[in-house]
């Protein structure tokens, strides 16, 4: 692994002093090209090796980004089964908060309503 840096580096530097030396001649690129007998299509692969080398170089290495490991809490809801009386239960609801998480119910909803709404809510935390 190693090798194959030091054999990057070496061709970035091989590289740099190509483009740079064509700069300095102050002739157009392709003029510059023809005379040194260089291909167009190697000479701008080569200036985008340093492009991206140089922009590589100027992000760093990359943060790891903490990761937490705490320990997800399980919580064991249980409806009972019953048939919803509407009428009765029109008026009620079911609040709950948690932090800035608030969850109301109407009084009325179908047991797998409110399951579900609790595996949302749990999974939220």
């Amino acid at each position: 692994m190693a090798t194959r840096l030091v054999i990057r580096e070496k061709q970035l530097e091989t590289w740099t002093a190509i483009v740079q030396e064509c700069r300095d001649s102050g002739m157009k690129t392709e003029d510059w090209l023809a005379e040194n007998n260089i291909s167009k299509d190697q000479y701008y692969y080569w200036f985008k090796q340093l492009r991206l080398a140089a922009c590589m170089q100027a992000s760093g290495p990359q943060p790891e980004l903490p990761v937490e490991t705490e320990k997800q809490q399980i919580v064991k809801f249980e409806c009972a089964n019953y048939q919803n009386d509407f009428d009765s239960y029109s008026n009620s609801k079911i609040r709950i908060d948690r932090g800035s998480i608030h969850i109301e119910i109407d009084g009325g909803a179908a047991p797998a309503v409110i399951r579900s709404i609790m595996e949302v809510f749990v999974d939220t935390e």
